[in-house]
């Protein structure tokens, strides 16, 4: 005799069900739109908040231009800021070359080591503000994730800048 394994009444739902349950899900990833390759228009909010952002990080420039102008001493403290400044401005203008254009602000800065590395700070820390804010405004989640990477690099650079010492050198080069 054979035995026949009997059906539950849960199992007859499930079955019954499965097909319509699984009609609603979604395996695949949606396609893209944009096929690869092809460059994705930026949101007219994002071309905005870069080129204002692309100001603000040209107006940060100079004054780290002008300090190391003021204090030649100070250049060697604030080259990789400025090629910081560089890159990313230059990504951010590449990314949104429809962005408004900054004007090319001049940048002074006090000839004392002191007020110029305060000057620089100030700066800096205005800088990384904007750019978190733009973060959290920006249309793009890809513009949002650079403008999270800048205001690291921001972050990681003002760290660096605080152990900069206001002193001017000793001689023989220690500070």
């Amino acid at each position: 005799m054979t035995t026949r394994a009997a059906v539950t009444r849960r199992t007859a739902i499930a079955a019954a069900l499965a097909p319509a349950a699984l009609a609603g899900c979604d395996i695949d990833p949606p396609p893209d739109p944009a096929p690869p390759g092809a460059a994705t228009p930026t949101p007219l909010e994002d071309s905005v908040l870069v080129g204002s952002l692309v100001t603000a990080i040209a107006r940060a420039e100079a004054v780290v231009s002008a300090a190391g102008d003021a204090v030649p001493r100070l250049r060697p403290d604030l080259d990789g800021l400025l090629a910081a400044h560089a890159a990313h401005r230059s990504l951010l203008v590449e990314a949104a070359p429809d962005a408004p254009a900054p004007s090319a602000p001049e940048g002074a800065a006090p000839a004392a080591r002191q007020a110029a590395l305060a000057a620089v700070r100030r700066s800096e820390q205005r800088l990384r503000g904007q750019v978190e804010r733009g973060c959290a405004r920006a249309s793009s989640g890809d513009l949002a994730r650079v403008l999270a990477a800048m205001a690291g690099s921001l972050a990681q650079h003002a760290a660096a800048l605080d152990g900069v010492q206001a002193t001017a050198p000793r001689p023989g080069g220690r500070r």
